[in-house]
């Protein structure tokens, strides 16, 4: 009876543990999902706002 208990409490405690770490583990992910596409956003951004500079001193290089 006392083994009985004690698996069945092993078994609870690792269950709950497991539980705890993926709910963890999955904030963790979405925080970093998040992050990486505002990064991506970011440079994009970014690219465009080079490009444009670019073109802004070709025309003007062009024009003298």
């Amino acid at each position: 009876m006392n083994i009985t208990y004690y698996l069945v409490g092993v078994l609870t405690g690792a269950s709950l543990s497991t539980f705890f770490v993926g709910k963890e583990l999955y904030k963790y992910y979405i925080k970093y999902k998040v992050q990486r596409k505002q990064m991506d956003r970011l440079i994009k951004l970014n690219d465009k706002i080079v490009k444009a500079n670019e073109e802004k001193r070709m025309s003007s290089r062009d024009i003298n």
